[in-house]
């Protein structure tokens, strides 16, 4: 089997290149993690604004459970493999779900919700602190007064500045395809930006044979739970809540999560 043995050079490649393989590595929201998003939105109330939806693996069981969601996505393959599996829901959940093509920073939607969210480290892969501060600017403009904005991120700790390999893991097969799929990643650290960089690369295979191949590269800013909440407050949010699981356990230098709820204020 050809494999790496040095790290390739990294480059941004963008989610069209992943959209194929996406719900093989990360299936459908469940567990601890859909019964927060499902708790914040009973708080705050049906309406949710999801940015960085992806293929939909939040907000499909969301709008299965009866909540109105609509899911922005700057990617257009994620967002056709968003339809595809909307396309497959009760009609109910069809008619409860919306997906737009958009950038979370800029996006305009002629609609107000009752919770914006960020969701599974998506607000990481956002440039800088000034498009992170754009992104909750431009959910504050789409809330209703004392309404919700959130975020869950992964707590960064020192570690995450180390590269790291991980071993090909053989993935389910490709059910659009039948093909096998394998996948290799390799870690490194910019220390520039404060950056870990990820790069992907996926291998289709027909029985023994290597028929394609795709690279994803990725990064995610290294932020503390500090930064997260000053942005929070310079974007005008209350802070409501700082949630280090899942569980809601309040967050801790060793949390697994780092989950922030903020508060729009009354006008």
């Amino acid at each position: 089997m050809p494999r790496l043995v040095t790290p390739p050079p990294f480059r941004e490649t963008g989610y069209d290149p992943a959209a194929q393989v996406y719900d093989l590595e990360y299936p459908e929201c469940e567990g601890a993690e859909l019964d927060f998003w499902i708790t914040e939105g009973r708080r705050f109330g049906p309406r949710l604004l999801e940015y960085a939806v992806g293929t939909g693996r939040m907000a499909i069981p969301l709008a299965r459970r009866g909540f109105q969601v609509i899911g922005v996505d700057t990617s257009a393959a994620m967002l056709e493999r968003a339809a595809a599996r909307r396309a497959s829901q009760s009609r109910a959940t069809r008619a409860r779900l919306d997906l737009r093509r958009g950038d979370m920073r800029t996006c305009r939607l002629s609609a107000t919700f009752d919770l914006a969210l960020v969701g599974f480290n998506s607000y990481l892969l956002l440039p800088d602190r000034k498009a992170r501060l754009e992104t909750l600017q431009n959910a504050v403009a789409h809330v209703r007064p004392r309404g919700g904005v959130a975020v869950d991120v992964f707590s960064a700790t020192p570690l995450d500045a180390t590269p790291d390999h991980e071993e090909v893991e053989f993935l389910e097969r490709d059910p659009s395809t039948g093909l096998r799929v394998t996948r290799e990643r390799f870690y490194t650290y910019d220390k520039a930006g404060h950056r870990g960089c990820s790069t992907l690369i996926y291998r289709y295979y027909e029985g023994p044979l290597l028929v394609n191949e795709r690279r994803l590269g990725y990064s995610l800013a290294l932020v503390s739970r500090d930064e997260v909440v000053a942005e929070f407050v310079e974007a005008g949010l209350q802070i409501d809540a700082v949630y280090g699981s899942y569980g809601r356990q309040p967050w801790r230098d060793d949390s697994p999560n780092l989950i922030v709820v903020g508060r729009t204020v009354a006008h």
